[in-house]
């Protein structure tokens, strides 16, 4: 049954059982950073009805998972995340590949490789996997295909074949995401100054940063000025000190 404190745990509690806090260590993929409406964790699986919720892979890398939606960790091991998706909708954001940390979601019986920084959609109900930006490998029981950027996969019937997607209108998940991503650029930014402002002389290792005055987890890049697939700009504290730090966002 679906209730406030079914939300709460929701938010508080990883797929992995790790309690996120202010003083908590660097999150374990799984962790939900974000939810709303009727969301629940079941063990290893996130679960929604009328509500969506935001999740922690990899740093750099959110699974945003749509109404009426399940997924379920299988793996969560230092090499990598992979995760399947049950049933619904979920919307994957690489804003960087961690060298040596696999993510591959299982959609059906097919294992999808996430390759490169991008948007990639999966559903479930009519099996498809839509690459809106970025590259994957696909691999099932038969063969490996290689997907990117519009391109899309049907899952069902033989043999399995890419073929371009109409991405003019991507629907409310991918929606919904943009405006997670938005926010996340301006926590990310937040998070840099706070950290420019404890010591500009030290260094800052790439990965998720806990903001306790804006409650959420904030990813810092490995260096420099990245733009983030939906065209946000994301600044590590690290970068040289004769580039001025521009803070704000960083779309055309």
């Amino acid at each position: 049954m679906f209730s406030l404190r079914s939300l709460i745990v929701c938010t508080l509690v990883s797929l992995a059982g790790t309690v996120v806090g202010a003083n908590a260590d660097v999150p374990a993929p799984g962790v939900v950073n974000y939810s709303e409406g009727q969301v629940a964790v079941n063990g290893q699986a996130v679960q929604t009805r009328q509500g969506r919720a935001e999740v922690l892979l990899t740093p750099g890398v959110y699974l945003r998972v749509g109404e009426n939606s399940s997924v379920k960790m299988e793996n969560s091991a230092s090499g990598g995340v992979k995760l399947e998706l049950l049933g619904g909708q979920a919307l994957v954001e690489v804003d960087q590949v961690t060298p040596g940390r696999r993510v591959d979601i299982i959609d059906q019986s097919a294992d999808a490789h996430l390759e490169r920084p991008g948007i990639y959609l999966f559903k479930a109900g009519d099996p498809v996997i839509d690459v809106y930006s970025g590259k994957l490998r696909v691999q099932d029981d038969q063969r490996s295909i290689e997907l990117k950027r519009g391109e899309e996969l049907r899952l069902t019937g033989a043999p399995l074949k890419a073929q371009k997607f109409d991405r003019t209108d991507p629907g409310a998940l991918y929606a919904w995401s943009a405006q997670r991503a938005g926010y996340s650029s301006q926590v990310s930014e937040w998070t840099a100054e706070d950290l420019l402002g404890l010591d500009g002389l030290a260094s800052y290792s790439a990965g998720w940063y806990w903001s306790p005055w804006y409650n959420s987890w904030a990813f810092i890049p490995t260096k420099g000025y990245i733009l983030t697939p939906f065209d946000y700009g994301l600044y590590a504290p690290q970068t040289p000190k004769y580039r001025t730090p521009v803070f704000g966002d960083f779309r055309n």
